[in-house]
């Protein structure tokens, strides 16, 4: 291997990979130079390339313990590396903060690998030792006299999951900001979530899957998209509610009057007005705030420790005790609504959402920037709704520098996207072991796939959700590397089946005793139009209006679109106790196929909270911006009377996930 070989290598650039087609690409050797460079390596500097492979190959054979060591729980192990020919007459292993000290026998070493460098064969190998509980320990070795030090991290073979192995339960998805607020305020927030907890969790409800809650841009409020945030170590304020503020601080709620009941126009909107309802918010908020600092109380010693806690996560907001106490206002709310999903009897409770990445320009962005890649951006590898690739546009994390930084930064993702939840579902999951980079050469966009240290990333998942006692759910959706398929079935981290998705090699849809045991079953997601719309045609009638689709394009996808409700048809015919044609109504339709889905394997079933409200509009075009109003549409209804008018179905399905 050459030096310039070995340091794509050692960077993680990929060299292949198998298109949707099946086909197998080769990435041209300048576009992988070209991710290397994004990466501030001078791919013409030699002396600089030799050095980058020395610090990143050869470097750690010559010292016993890396910066990090990975220890399975279950079965503890250190791994150490040494001259083959050196004899080993002291092994010991400590953690001071533990008082834990382990006299290791060297006679029961078992050699993993070897490598040579300069004539002499370098031996890795593994030791047993103590065991010691889940988590991150500053331990030092002694090797015959010396001292070493390295961060060991003791690793659950799974994650928790509190779902027994027979027990199947049922949830509902939501987006927080779409639901309807019972009053006349302009939009719903943890009060309307806490009620909804509520009344779903009287009919049987395990679980709320949420839209991810992440920081936006407070001061753009239009840059409503929960998936390019400003940043996902935080949490938006236009989340807060007054309701729940007042009870809190014993705050007469009549104060806040004109905010609570505002004026009746617009409140009815198909669309939320994003800036009047963050400037209102924000409005209400600053005035809480004031009355909040003309008093002493037993919440300021709670804020200073979660302003002492999170100071990496605020660095942003140092000066602006209003933001930071916006943020401990929000982590508050969030964890009451958990609180109130346990005690009223749900499995999971909440499930957060996390985003791949954070927006270009964003605070989560411009407080890391050492830890990105220069001008690599994320995106997807050509298929067939885009044959040049997709570029989301979110910044590229470095793999060398965040393990550099020992992934503080990852700990930090997600530390703070399991507080306050019983389960957290990562978007494009796929992505802890490869992204596909955007940049540009010679004023063309391309790309290829870089990798991660899984291994890592995998581990600090494990160790956090064993730690605070949080499921993991990873949305596999598209081409998935066996690797991440293995890693999830052992480590118990759930997959996500669409149902529309589930088909076999001719486009029928797959018998429900195929999907996976350990799943989150949905019908769609965000990315596709709810069943109703889908149904009807209409969502492709909005994007022929929007001028998403010519004439014919649309005629030709009306034509697949039947044949897919046709395929729909069958398949429930086979599966279903009734029958259900293209003629018949959209809700006998749905109730079918909930009913149908209820009975299969999947561990969880999740029902949108768009299809109860018989949405059809959809709350995301995937490849719009301005053209359509994405992530502002509401619900018709409120939770209350939507819960009502589907008790019977919901009913239903919970009895029959119980069976």
């Amino acid at each position: 291997m050459d030096n310039i070989a070995q340091l794509l290598y050692l960077y993680g650039i990929g060299y292949e990979y198998h298109k949707y087609t099946g086909d197998h690409v080769v990435f041209d050797h300048q576009t992988r130079l070209q991710a290397l460079q994004e990466c501030g390596v001078d791919v013409s500097n030699l002396d600089e390339i030799n050095t980058l492979n020395f610090e990143l190959d050869i470097a750690k054979w010559l010292t016993p313990v890396e910066a990090i060591t990975l220890v399975c729980k279950e079965t503890p192990t250190i791994t150490i590396r040494v001259d083959a020919g050196l004899q080993i007459n002291e092994l010991t292993v400590s953690i001071p903060a533990l008082g834990y000290c382990c006299v290791c026998d060297p006679n029961k070493q078992v050699a993993i690998g070897d490598y040579r460098y300069q004539d002499t064969r370098y031996v890795q190998l593994e030791v047993p030792i103590n065991a010691i509980e889940v988590g991150y320990y500053s331990a030092e070795v002694m090797l015959n006299g010396a001292r070493f030090e390295t961060e060991l991290w003791v690793t659950p073979r799974q994650c928790y999951d509190p779902i027994e192995q027979h027990k199947k339960l049922l949830g509902l998805s939501i987006q927080l900001y779409s639901l309807k607020p019972a009053g006349s305020k302009l939009s719903a927030d943890f009060y309307e979530l806490k009620q909804l907890v509520e009344a779903s969790a009287a009919e049987g409800v395990d679980y709320i899957l949420l839209n991810p809650l992440h920081l936006l841009f407070v001061d753009e409020p239009e840059k409503a998209s929960p998936y390019s945030p400003n940043d996902r170590r935080l949490l938006h304020p236009f989340y807060i509610s007054i309701e729940l503020l007042c009870e809190q601080f014993g705050l007469d709620v009549s104060v806040f009057a004109d905010y609570l009941d505002v004026s009746k126009s617009n409140l009815n909107a198909t669309y939320l007005d994003m800036t009047r309802c963050m400037e209102s918010k924000l409005n209400a908020l600053r005035f809480a705030w004031q009355l909040l600092c003309e008093q002493t109380g037993a919440w300021r010693a709670d804020f200073t420790r979660f302003c002492q806690a999170k100071q990496q996560e605020l660095k942003a907001f140092e000066d602006d005790d209003f933001a930071k106490f916006l943020q401990w206002l929000a982590f508050e709310q969030l964890t009451q609504c958990q609180s109130s999903a346990l005690n009223a009897g749900m499995a999971v409770g909440l499930i957060n959402d996390l985003a791949v990445g954070c927006a270009d320009g964003s605070s989560e962005y411009n407080s890391n920037k050492n830890l990105y890649a220069e001008h690599a951006r994320v995106g997807a590898p050509p298929d067939p709704w885009a044959e040049l690739g997709q570029n989301w546009g979110l910044p590229a994390l470095n793999p060398v520098k965040l393990k550099a930084q020992r992934f503080a930064f990852f700990k930090q993702l997600i530390q703070a996207n399991i507080t306050g939840v019983g389960a957290l579902r990562i978007d494009h999951v796929m992505g802890l072991r490869r992204l596909w980079w955007c940049f540009y050469q010679d004023q063309q966009q391309t790309g290829c796939y870089v990798y991660y240290p899984f291994e890592y990333l995998l581990a600090i998942l494990k160790i956090e959700s064993v730690k605070h006692q949080v499921m993991i759910i990873g949305e596999d959706l598209g081409v998935v590397p066996i690797e991440i398929k293995e890693a999830m079935s052992e480590s118990h981290i759930y997959s996500n089946i669409l149902f529309y998705f589930e088909k076999d090699y001719h486009g029928q849809f797959l018998a429900p005793t195929h999907y996976k045991h350990n799943a989150l079953l949905m019908v769609a997601n965000h990315d596709v139009p709810p069943f109703f719309g889908w149904w009807s045609h209409d969502d492709l009638r909005l994007k022929r209006e929007y001028q998403l689709l010519s004439e014919p394009q649309l005629t030709k996808a009306d034509e697949e679109r039947t044949s897919e409700r046709e395929k729909l048809c069958h398949w429930l015919s086979r599966y279903g106790e009734v029958s259900v044609t293209l003629a018949s109504e959209a809700r006998d339709v749905y109730q079918l196929l909930i009913n149908v889905l209820a009975k299969s394997p999947a561990k969880m079933l999740t029902i949108q909270f768009d299809d109860l409200d018989e949405q059809k509009l959809p709350v995301n075009i995937p490849g719009t911006d301005q053209e359509y109003p994405n992530w502002r549409r509401r619900l018709n209804q409120t939770s209350a009377e939507i819960i009502a008018s589907s008790r019977p179905l919901i009913r239903d399905a919970v009895t029959s996930r119980k069976e």
